[in-house]
């Protein structure tokens, strides 16, 4: 089960609100909210939000994006992540986690290469 459909089942339990009361409330689908708490799809951002009012939780929580204080390690805190990654990771296989972690660490280590003056031939500026 994804970490969204887990939350979400939580958030539903801790309110004490069935998937039917949550869609009239939040007027999304019946089969949306079915399909997101059997983990065949994850929500899009408007939508984690509308739930998150809803179920009075934060959006980024929903999203597993950050962990309850009684959870969270006591040596460092986890940085916040982008709800939007967040959404894109959960609707990746384990090949697009392989494929996304790649490109992520290329871009930290293009990132960390000190910028210095680039290499080249300088311009000869043409007299009149």
């Amino acid at each position: 089960m994804s970490i969204f459909a887990e939350r979400l089942k939580k958030a539903m339990q801790q309110a004490q609100i069935t998937s039917a009361q949550l869609a009239k409330t939040t007027g999304i689908g019946r089969s949306s909210i079915s399909q997101w708490l059997s983990s065949k799809y994850v929500a899009k951002h408007d939508k984690v939000v509308t739930l998150a009012q809803a179920l009075d939780v934060e959006p980024e929580w929903l999203l597993g994006a950050t962990v309850p204080a009684a959870a969270a390690p006591a040596v460092a805190a986890t940085p916040a992540i982008a709800p939007e990654l967040a959404i894109l990771w959960e609707q990746l296989d384990a090949t697009g986690h392989k494929k996304l972690l790649k490109k992520a660490r290329k871009l930290v280590a293009k990132a960390e290469v000190p910028t210095g003056k680039k290499k080249g031939k300088k311009k000869k500026k043409h007299q009149a």
